[in-house]
């Protein structure tokens, strides 16, 4: 009898201790030292980024600058860098006198983007080079360009850009596999967080980068950006409250339980959707509440407050009159089918403005910074505002295959 009495005491203190637990929630860890601990046990790390944004670039300015890190992480892998001019990145990243403005095409002439880059992504890039600078005669990181490697000089309408904005992902995947996974490298990827979620599909379109590097062989970890909204814009969660960012999260407990979509957008749900299946059918939007956090990643980086959240823009200012605004108004015009749209209308008149403005009825391409808006695929339209829904309809006929790739510049 008292031994039975002993064990449903046992059992008691179990389901409690297991329920506090559980009630208690994971716990926030500095950000910097979860991502060292990550590549103790992962070759990948993946991080699905807010484009432009302030607080996550000074994070990630620190992160390379920590020695844990470029002692054991290799190659950060950029969405933002175009493959056709590694070369010039190469150099310049392991300290070499390289002219900026040779260096610089790697992230001003990429393919996956509508509008200028925006100025937080040179930023990383010279972060690199000053680490690898301070770090003479030990091990050196390398940047490696994850675009494809489009030659925006002999762009003359979307034909040219279509065969590269098809294989976007591919692409990335591809450079992943030949220059981590093949020399046995630690990497961190860095991309739209759209690109890596899991567990998310529209039509026939998923993300597909993390399957094939698993496939692969690649341990990796995925990591969202995101804030404190996890319904709506209205409703930001005050459990965030206490936590001083930039901390990862496991995804686990009530976090896990988060909706993973409003958690990464600021509960904004804006996403035009203009794509049919191969019969004709419009395809219908996804729910936005799916996946759950959880099901979509394995951590949540929690950057602070949506409030406190910024973007950094390349003005129209800095633009106009320039060889290089001319040039972003050439591409607009090509990228979005003619849709006659001027450069001053889609450039922001403010280097930093709210990553998540409040929702503005009728006027939403205002609050959609081009620098962090990807280009619509050529044969398909997924797009954060209806002036973006202007591209051409998906044609029945497979994308062509990528061109040859040229040699590095």
């Amino acid at each position: 009898m008292k031994f039975h009495r002993i064990l449903l005491l046992a059992v008691i203190a179990l389901f409690c201790t297991s329920f506090c637990s559980a009630q208690a929630g994971p716990k926030p860890q500095d950000a910097t030292t979860a991502v060292v601990r990550a590549f103790k046990t992962h070759d990948i790390v993946m991080l699905g980024e807010f484009h432009g944004n302030k607080q996550l670039y000074e994070w990630l300015r620190k992160l390379v600058a920590t020695p844990e890190f470029a002692d054991q992480v290799d190659d950060i892998v950029m969405e933002f860098g175009n493959s056709l001019y590694q070369k010039s990145v190469d150099e310049y990243v392991s300290g070499k006198d390289v002219p900026l403005e040779k260096v610089e095409k790697a992230w001003l002439n990429t393919v996956g983007a509508l509008g200028p880059p925006s100025p937080v992504t040179a930023s990383l890039y010279k972060a690199v080079r000053d680490a690898n600078m301070k770090r003479r005669g030990k091990h050196q990181m390398r940047i490696l360009c994850g675009d494809p490697y489009i030659d925006w000089d002999k762009v003359k309408d979307m034909r040219d850009v279509g065969p590269y904005l098809s294989h976007r992902d591919d692409w990335y995947a591809q450079v992943v596999k030949d220059e981590v996974l093949a020399r046995h490298h630690r990497a961190l990827l860095i991309m739209g967080s759209m690109h890596f979620l899991r567990n998310y599909q529209v039509g026939p379109m998923k993300a597909t980068i993390e399957p094939e590097l698993r496939q692969a062989g690649a341990k990796t970890w995925l990591i969202l950006a995101g804030t404190n909204t996890p319904t709506d814009y209205d409703h930001p969660d005050h459990r965030f409250d206490g936590w001083k960012p930039p901390v990862i999260i496991p995804a686990t407990g009530w976090v896990g339980e988060l909706a993973a979509q409003p958690l990464m957008e600021g509960g904004q749900d804006d996403m035009v959707i203009n794509m049919k299946d191969e019969s004709g059918k419009q395809i219908q939007k996804p729910s936005f509440l799916e996946p759950k956090l959880k099901d979509g990643a394995d951590a949540l980086l929690y950057l602070g407050p949506r409030e406190t959240l910024t973007v950094v823009n390349m003005t129209r200012a800095q633009l106009e009159g320039t060889a290089y605004g001319k040039e972003i108004e050439r591409r607009l015009k090509i990228e979005m089918a003619n849709a006659q749209i001027p450069l001053s209308d889609v450039l922001s008149e403010k280097e930093e403005e709210h990553q998540f403005p409040p929702p503005s009825p009728g006027n939403a391409t205002a609050n959609v910074p081009l620098g962090g808006t990807h280009a619509p695929a050529a044969n398909n339209t997924l797009s954060p505002s209806p002036a973006l829904a202007a591209a051409p309809p998906k044609p029945k006929r497979m994308p062509p295959p990528l061109p040859q790739r040229p040699p590095s510049q």
